[in-house]
């Protein structure tokens, strides 16, 4: 198994010393959380995101006329793709969703023609895309990665990753970034999505972000039950149609906009996001067991791309590795071949 991306590092990058053996420890703690958490004969779930509010179909249109430094892979040209959404809560463990939580959205492209970066699926007619409800990480690279998974492995809530015993070796920056992606939300549909991490836009650098196109004032049920962000999403796509614009955010300047630390934001009063296409959410049921069970089966990662937009800095090229060996675990364990979607599914 190789321990890092096989791809030579761009003109962006900036391999830190020891990436590689931190790239395979940040793995085998993932695995060996896995299997302890799915032992043989038990139905296996994401690491990360194991509980989804459901997968939706979608349509993402790319805005007609874009500037020349936006027309790139699948924002090339004026056109509309078959989309898979998947809204999900962050946390390793499924728990209610009333808990303060990242809320995250995999957006999965089908009819995408190209040479795909990962070489088993280098023909796969797909582009990921993953957002989380914040716009900066908790950790800088896959050394910071070890550190919080050997505490998280250990004590279950990682405070010691950010509040260890030398004051003057506090993360905090790091704790305020996590407490900031960690919250009650009302309703997926209404809430913006970054993706934190960037990746390229041709051969730029860029950070993207999803933003529903109707503001309104949501809030929590008086008593919300377990399961109330996906009776949420069925209540509100019942009837409606929902639209999210999808924004880029090109980087004006390496310092102060660098890809190898995704904990800085990227200011944008320097470089402002533009939109470049809408992601359109028709009026649906998605909630039968059958589409539920294949939100299970999808599998997310921003290695699913084409080279114009493959992802950058240490933490993509860590998730190269960590999400390829879960998504093998998780389809042997359940007995589901790994098979990328065409938009042609019915439930």
């Amino acid at each position: 198994m190789p321990i890092s991306s096989p791809y030579p590092v761009t003109r962006h990058e900036t391999i830190a010393p020891g990436e590689e053996r931190a790239v395979a420890e940040v793995v085998r703690l993932v695995m060996e959380r896995m299997h302890m958490q799915y032992p043989a004969g038990t139905r296996a779930k994401r690491d990360a995101h194991p509980k989804h509010h459901g997968v939706v179909r979608a349509t993402l249109e790319v805005e007609p006329s874009l500037p020349q430094e936006y027309r790139f892979g699948v924002f090339a040209a004026q056109r509309s793709y078959p989309a898979w959404v998947r809204f999900s809560n962050g946390s390793g463990e499924v728990q209610p969703d009333h808990v303060p939580d990242g809320r995250g959205v995999g957006l999965k492209l089908m009819d995408v023609a190209g040479s795909k970066l990962l070489d088993d699926e280098a023909d796969a007619m797909t582009q990921d895309f993953l957002f989380i409800n914040h716009d900066v990480f908790f950790v800088k690279d896959a050394k910071d990665y070890v550190e919080f998974f050997r505490i998280s492995l250990r004590d279950k809530i990682p405070t010691k990753f950010f509040l260890g015993l030398n004051p003057f070796k506090w993360r905090l920056k790091e704790l305020k970034n996590a407490k900031n992606t960690r919250v009650q939300i009302a309703n997926p549909l209404n809430t913006q999505y970054w993706s934190m991490v960037p990746l390229l836009m041709g051969d730029r650098p860029a950070k993207v972000s999803l933003r529903p196109t109707i503001s309104r004032a949501t809030v929590l049920p008086a008593q919300p039950g377990p399961d109330y962000l996906r009776e949420a999403m069925s209540s509100q796509l019942a009837t409606e149609e929902l639209c999210f614009d999808f924004l880029v955010q090109l980087q004006a300047d390496s310092r102060s906009m660098p890809v190898e630390d995704p904990r800085i934001r990227w200011a944008e009063a320097r470089s402002p996001y533009r939109k470049v296409a809408t992601l359109r959410i028709p009026v649906q049921r998605f909630d039968s067991p059958a589409q539920m069970a294949f939100a299970e089966q999808l599998s997310y990662t921003p290695w699913h791309s084409l080279s114009e937009h493959r992802p950058l800095g240490g933490v993509n090229r860590c998730r190269y590795n960590v999400y390829r060996e879960i998504s093998r675990f998780r389809h042997t364990a359940n007995g589901v071949p790994r098979r990328e979607p065409t938009g042609d599914e019915q439930f």
